[in-house]
């Protein structure tokens, strides 16, 4: 148990700056008395009057741009305290806790703080150093596949402008061009073949495969596949021709 001369024995050793200051300010029969020490101090660094300003900045406190986790972390705790000075120190912890989340930037971070429900104000800075450290990483991880994709893509893209891929395009376009003019003559050919053989009597057409490559040209008629003496169209001729009554064709030849 301590007494009342030893602890504030203790506290006016432990006084620095501007504290220690305000040791020296009170009067030498106060100095002897911890609840005039302590009421001097408060009055010094933490007025009641003030109360209601600290707890506006304290609510207020939102991260700066080149401030890091540990500096919002150290500033949400002090602000914790000047606000809620009489608070106990659990629920000062806890307010400072959630007023720190409410000040992150990165509203990512935040929600993987509140799922993984950190017990204290330094288990949030923890995490939230953590996550930050992650997030960095991962960015220059995907800064540098995204660097990447782009060289192959430029790669790619210039590819067919190099003298080599040139030459092939123009040999290949040169063959198909050949095809197709190959293609249009062969379809040509068959349209043409096709024509002949619509118009062409089928007995000629048969006598032509079969007797063609035998027979010579036909000298009655002048077709091919058979000889005069076979001609066809012997009975036809003489049938134009006729006879009269004395033996004669026609035509003034005389019948044999």
């Amino acid at each position: 148990m301590w007494y009342e001369h030893q602890k504030v024995l203790y506290l006016a050793v432990s006084l620095i700056g501007q504290a220690q200051a305000v040791l020296g300010d009170l009067p030498k029969e106060k100095r002897q008395i911890f609840s005039d020490l302590v009421f001097a101090l408060e009055e010094r660094f933490a007025p009641s009057s003030q109360t209601e300003l600290y707890r506006v900045q304290f609510k207020k406190r939102r991260q700066k741009a080149s401030e890091t986790l540990p500096e919002l972390g150290q500033s949400v705790r002090r602000l914790s305290n000047l606000a809620y000075p009489t608070a106990p120190l659990e629920l000062r912890d806890t307010l400072a806790k959630e007023q720190f989340l409410d000040a992150l930037v990165d509203s990512e971070i935040r929600l993987r703080i509140k799922q993984s429900r950190p017990k204290c104000l330094n288990d949030t800075i923890r995490l939230a150093v953590e996550l930050e450290a992650y997030n960095t990483a991962e960015s220059k991880t995907l800064k540098s596949m995204g660097h990447l994709r782009q060289t192959t893509s430029d790669e790619r893209t210039e590819a067919p402008y190099s003298p080599d891929t040139a030459v092939s395009m123009g040999q290949m376009t040169t063959w198909m061009q050949t095809i197709e003019n190959n293609l249009l003559s062969l379809t040509k050919e068959i349209k043409d073949l096709k024509f002949q053989r619509k118009f062409q009597p089928r007995g000629k057409i048969n006598n032509t495969q079969s007797k063609g490559k035998r027979c010579g040209p036909c000298f009655s008629c002048g077709e091919m596949g058979h000889f005069a003496r076979n001609c066809p169209n012997n009975n036809k001729i003489q049938g134009i021709r006729g006879t009269d009554n004395h033996g004669t064709y026609t035509d003034g030849s005389v019948k044999i």
